[in-house]
């Protein structure tokens, strides 16, 4: 049984967790119906999650092991749906502490399987984002990357005063935003050179190259390239600003371990 293997966290509704999953170890490629029932348990809405998410990490970890391609997939989408979360207020901290190797070797077989460029592009685009849970990077793991329709609200870090990014098949500029006018005082974006990318910004861009994401990888030298204030007409690299604003900080000894790219 499952509660024998790890001690439970949560109770109440969450007393259903535990013979969902067991259903789903028993048949991890079949039982389509106990995957829906454990993604609305553990990651309500994709993001919503509690104790029992976290609890559950070990048994998705050994769904991988496994090694059934399938099963395996669905199993790393769920798990960093769930380290998605990590900063909610889920009652977990000191669970998701002992759960660091737990989380590092997640990190390590979603690696894995992203060397693969065939894999079909929604698998593709939810392995990437738990390789961004895995690594800490939960603002990129979340985001929309609507690089069609796509507006990115920041603060200019040399006035505070708004700006609105937009990256889209209508334009790519930075811009004021008028209730009354729209967009204002508009000023085209400038786009980075991939060879210029490093570090977080880097790998994304290559990893969906290689995934065949394209457009992803087009967005992204607009992300993390340079837009104009239309306030002081300083610049400043859109995707950096927007982590700062909205990546939760922790310490070196917080719940998702800091890692390289």
């Amino acid at each position: 049984m499952i509660e024998s293997r790890l001690p439970w966290y949560g109770r109440g509704p969450y007393d259903e967790v535990p013979p969902v999953l067991e259903r789903v170890l028993r048949r991890p490629s079949h039982d389509e119906r106990a995957w829906q029932e454990l993604w609305h348990l553990l990651a309500t809405e994709g993001t919503s999650v509690s104790a029992a998410s976290f609890a559950a990490l070990p048994y998705l970890r050994d769904i991988v092991r496994a090694g059934e391609t399938v099963a395996a997939d669905r199993a790393l989408e769920l798990a960093g749906a769930i380290v998605a979360g990590v900063h909610q207020d889920h009652g977990a901290d000191e669970l998701i502490r002992t759960l660091a190797r737990v989380i590092a070797e997640l990190r390590r077989m979603v690696a894995r399987r992203l060397t693969d460029p065939n894999l079909p592009p929604a698998t593709a685009m939810a392995l990437f984002r738990a390789h961004l849970a895995f690594a800490g990077a939960t603002v990129w793991s979340l985001a929309e990357y609507d690089f069609e329709d796509g507006f990115y609200r920041v603060e200019c870090p040399h006035c505070q005063i708004g700006v609105t990014v937009a990256i889209g098949n209508y334009g790519r500029y930075s811009a004021q935003r008028d209730w009354d006018r729209g967009d204002i005082h508009r000023r085209p974006l400038t786009q980075a050179d991939p060879g210029d990318l490093d570090g977080l910004a880097a790998w994304m861009r290559t990893t969906a190259r290689h995934l065949g994401l394209t457009p992803l990888a087009e967005g992204l030298t607009w992300l993390f390239g340079r837009a104009e204030c239309p306030a002081c007409a300083s610049s400043f690299v859109t995707g950096d600003q927007y982590a700062t604003e909205n990546e939760p900080h922790h310490s070196s000894d917080g719940p998702v371990p800091p890692g390289g790219w």
